[in-house]
């Protein structure tokens, strides 16, 4: 800017002042300039703190002094190499022969027109394996890699298949107890009420054999449920025999209920069918 600030000089003429302009171009020092590029530059330094700063020259020190291993100059290089167009590079020397044969931008090469366009692509071959055995190395972990896979898969199947066979088990282990349970009582209540023989005696399970071959009470009882099977008639025991365990169980706790007022699940015996609706909560065991 151009300061206008005067001189006072002393003129021939005493007692008179004159003012001379100067038409230096000087920087205003008392302008807003000066304090918006203090304020800017004060800004500058605080958002990056020493630490940062230190960190920053660092690094740009470390890249400088980085001296690249041969290897990365030399992927870098060929790659610089690879993206370089033949058709630019025009001191290439195989190009300046092709071109002179007649060929052209997007030509391919070969007599016919079916010859590549792109140039072969370079593939760097790591490790002292033979060409054609990193194919077959590939082969070999993809069969591994499947056959580990089916391997889980199998081990993940037998493993659910175990557990439902195991609870399928114990369920019906379950339900063999609760059956000889029930036809215990009826047995008991029927003696009790003069019944001599009952069909339903005929569904209790077979108990597992003794170690000895002794006649024990269980092996009698076994022989009285065989003389009972011979009063009935073969269809009907075959049928019951064909029933699934459940469907037995429920046969003898619904017998117990219609003949005797006796809830299963209650384990007690009510007066008569009124008392056994009022007071049992029902006949199956989710009721209870």
């Amino acid at each position: 800017m151009r300061d206008y600030s005067y001189f006072f000089v002393l003129s021939p003429n005493i007692g008179k002042s004159v003012y001379i302009m100067s038409d230096e171009e000087e920087d205003d020092y008392m302008s807003l300039k000066f304090l918006q590029d203090a304020e800017q530059f004060e800004s500058q330094r605080k958002e990056a703190t020493y630490t940062e700063r230190r960190k920053k020259q660092l690094r740009e020190q470390e890249k400088k002094a980085h001296v690249k291993p041969r290897a990365q100059l030399e992927a870098e290089e060929r790659g610089k190499a690879l993206q370089r167009s033949l058709e630019e590079d025009k001191s290439n020397k195989g190009m300046k022969m092709l071109m002179k044969m007649g060929f052209k931008k997007g030509m391919s090469l070969g007599k016919n027109s079916s010859g590549i366009v792109e140039p072969i692509k370079v593939n760097i071959k790591a490790g002292r394996q033979g060409i054609g055995m990193e194919i077959e190395s590939e082969k070999r972990l993809r069969a591994l890699e499947e056959e580990e896979m089916e391997n889980s898969k199998r081990a993940k199947v037998d493993l659910e298949t175990f557990r439902t066979i195991k609870a399928k088990q114990a369920k019906e282990n379950q339900l063999r107890r609760y059956l000889t349970a029930a036809i215990s009582i009826c047995k008991k209540f029927d003696e009790e009420n003069s019944v001599e023989t009952n069909i339903l005696w005929t569904l209790e399970p077979a108990s597992q054999e003794m170690e000895n071959n002794e006649d024990t009470e269980q092996d009698k009882e076994e022989e009285a449920t065989d003389n009972i099977i011979d009063l009935y008639p073969k269809e009907e025991i075959e049928r019951l025999n064909s029933l699934e365990l459940d469907e037995k169980f429920a046969l003898v706790v619904e017998y117990l209920r219609n003949k005797y007022f006796y809830c299963f699940w209650c384990s007690a015996k009510y007066k008569d069918a009124e008392d056994l609706q009022a007071n049992c909560p029902g006949p199956e065991e989710d009721d209870h």
